[in-house]
């Protein structure tokens, strides 16, 4: 069987601008749902509840939300016909504006009923297992806010850094939309981000100070940008960071020719780094533990590294991965092995990227977007890929380019929201325990209970 990716719940989107959905009663259309099983073998058919009303917080599905103006279910199952019929369709697309939330925004209840924010941790494992989440933001307030949306649980902490360059209008409506929340806020200090630069290192490391300083509560920490999606549901994270057991998800390019390509184009005019380290060359996201974070912020070496990185070019690239793949400096979570990440022994599962020069040259994946700067952009086409990844997070999309792809993965992750609350699925996180990162850490089993 193949999922019917159908959302039932209460994110109506309002004035129609961001799709064209349906609304119907929950209890005259859950049956008539056809239950997609993903190919994926962390996912299996559950019982369901024979009774809804014995389901509490029910309310937050009652109503189904579909993107009527494609058939989502046609294009991740790879229906070329569907697919091309979406990435040509020429429809204006009408997005929030920033007075568009500034206005909705000043009655909180009001704005999180009608954007549909589960305010709710749904089961006690999500609510035993908070996250904590730093959201860099530039520009496209719509694309950040259903983001924020998506990954929003009342237990979990949300920092987002608006870069010091955005226009003011999008500053003071995120300002406006954070004070609906007790756990959401904006940084402190704002930072006019620059690629290659400290800049784009140096929010991160502000989130995560004042996260800590937040709440002592969080387990995990986990990076993310306004143009990124969940692959994952909150509960699915939950399960999947528990089998982690308090190993860091993080990147590794650590081969004898990149590392001299480094040392000559990123590193040389730096020197040695502090405390015979060897620098590690990675993405910027990761997804790290509470200890992580508190090495970074109070430990001294981790401060002697991070000067010697503000000498260096694309710093971002180099601070994260270098602490997580220098064992001798006992980095709570950080890997014991080879740097190379690794398909099989040491994938890099914080995000689903699609990197090449032209088609399938590093991935392995066409590109159905478009490529911008070696990434692909998704596009509609991508969806079966998408849908397909045990990844937790995908970058990037645009706003304004094929704006149904992401239409539909909203759709998709909410949908399994659902499914997974109302027992029709279950996801079985054993396959993330097996990584080498996760059996071969310095230390730190955490507590999943």
């Amino acid at each position: 069987m193949r999922y019917r990716w159908r959302y039932a719940s209460k994110y109506a989107l309002l004035f129609g601008i961001v799709s064209t959905f349906g609304l119907y009663i929950l209890n005259n259309k859950l049956n008539s749902i056809q239950t997609f099983q993903s190919s994926l073998s962390i996912y299996s058919t559950g019982p369901g509840v024979k009774d809804e009303k014995l389901i509490p917080h029910r309310h937050y599905f009652h109503t189904t939300r579909m993107v009527t103006d494609v058939d989502c279910n046609a294009i991740i199952q790879g229906d070329e016909d569907e697919i091309r019929r979406a990435e040509t369709k020429r429809n204006v697309r009408r997005f929030l504006q920033p007075q568009n939330y500034s206005q909705m925004a000043r009655n909180c209840s009001t704005f999180k009923n009608q954007r549909g924010y589960i305010d709710h941790h749904l089961t006690e494992v999500e609510r035993k297992f908070p996250i904590a989440f730093s959201l860099l933001m530039f520009k496209d307030i719509e694309q950040s806010e259903r983001l924020l949306r998506a990954i929003y649980r009342p237990q979990n902490y949300y920092c987002i850094h608006v870069d010091a360059k955005t226009d003011h209008t999008i500053y003071d409506a995120m300002s406006l939309i954070v004070n609906c929340f007790e756990n959401v806020f904006l940084t402190f200090t704002r930072f006019d981000v620059q690629w290659g630069t400290m800049t784009v290192l140096e929010p991160e490391l502000q989130c995560m100070k004042e996260l800590w300083n937040k709440s002592a509560s969080w387990k995990y920490f986990i990076n993310l940008t306004g143009q990124e999606f969940p692959l994952r549901t909150n509960y699915e994270l939950v399960r999947i960071l528990q089998a982690y057991n308090g190993a860091n998800d993080i990147q590794g390019i650590a081969s004898r020719s990149e590392i001299k390509h480094f040392y000559k184009w990123r590193w040389k005019t730096a020197g040695a780094p502090p405390h015979n380290i060897s620098p590690i060359k990675a993405s910027v996201h990761v997804v790290v533990n509470r200890g992580f974070v508190d090495y970074v912020l109070h430990d001294q070496r981790a401060h002697d590294l991070l000067n010697w990185t503000r000498q260096t070019d694309v710093p971002d690239e180099t601070f994260f991965a270098t602490l997580n793949h220098n064992p001798h400096l006992r980095v709570p979570g950080s890997y014991l092995g080879d740097p190379k990440t690794d398909d099989v022994i040491k994938p890099f599962m914080a995000r689903f990227k699609n990197w090449g020069m032209t088609s399938k040259e590093w991935s392995g994946l066409e590109c159905h977007g478009k490529r911008v700067r070696q990434i692909c952009i998704i596009g509609p086409g991508d969806l079966p890929d998408l849908a397909n990844s045990k990844k937790l997070f995908v970058n990037k999309f645009y706003q304004n380019f094929h704006p149904y792809g992401y239409d539909c993965l909203e759709e998709l992750i909410a949908n399994r929201t659902r499914d997974i609350y109302l027992g029709n699925i279950s996801f079985d996180a054993t396959y993330y325990g097996t990584f080498g990162f996760v059996r071969n850490k310095i230390g730190l089993n955490m507590d999943n209970t």
